[in-house]
């Protein structure tokens, strides 16, 4: 285990989970829909949200693992940071193997690979930046920490850092198609496409205005999508 001190603070250690999967993607991307995937190949999901009319399946998320996400990226490894991100590792351990955390601040995700060195498994998964915004707004959500592009943006760099890890689309999984198993076989998954549900889908053919940057990273991410799938 990693130790990090600060002067007047006793040493702490820093836990490593045993077998982490972690979904990561922008809100209203699908992370949840992704998240029900895996807990239908064996990963435990710990949660303290329940669901909602929004993700009739709940949300797969622990509160304390999202609060901690918008202080790393904000913080990085403060003493503090340590001992919340240990509360978050010895939450996933006692859960079993292998364990799921869903980040929706997808620069967080680097924490994690940076205790694990590399050993973890990852799910990316992205969606139109014009219907994950409009469904963001029809959810109440007008901002939020980082914008479509600077999530989605830090997906490809994640890809290329995380061994093993795989890019996947809302559009994708929602339809059930069957080069989502190939894919999620590559991380070690037999996941049961049956779990998917077309009416679980809130957007779809937003004409919302959106720039050219965000479609430059929307056209790479389905790129990484196609050699996932392959």
């Amino acid at each position: 285990m990693a130790e990090l001190k600060e002067i007047g603070e006793e040493t702490v250690k820093l836990l490593v989970p045993r077998d982490l999967v972690v979904v990561a993607g922008h809100p209203r991307s699908g992370t949840s829909l992704t998240c029900q995937l895996l807990e239908s190949a064996g990963v435990k999901f710990p949660s303290d949200i329940g669901p909602d009319r929004y993700n009739k399946k709940g949300y797969y998320e622990l509160s304390f693992a999202k609060e901690l996400e918008k202080k790393l990226i904000e913080e990085a490894m403060t003493v503090e940071n340590t001992r919340a991100l240990n509360r978050v590792i010895e939450t996933l351990n006692e859960a079993g193997t292998p364990s799921g955390l869903k980040i929706v601040i997808v620069p967080a995700i680097f924490f994690y690979r940076h205790i694990t060195k590399g050993d973890m498994r990852a799910v990316f998964v992205f969606r139109r930046p014009a219907d994950s915004k409009a469904s963001m707004l029809r959810r109440g959500i007008s901002q939020f920490r980082l914008s479509w592009f600077e999530n989605n943006n830090a997906i490809i760099a994640a890809h290329e850092n995380i061994k093993r890890s795989i890019v996947v689309s809302y559009e994708t999984l929602i339809e059930g198609k069957p080069c989502i198993k190939k894919a999620f076989k590559k991380i070690g998954f037999d996941v049961d496409l049956g779990v998917v549900r077309k009416t679980y889908r809130t957007q779809k053919g937003s004409e919302m205005v959106v720039t050219d940057e965000e479609m430059k990273v929307y056209k790479k991410l389905k790129e990484l999508e196609k050699r996932s799938c392959r």
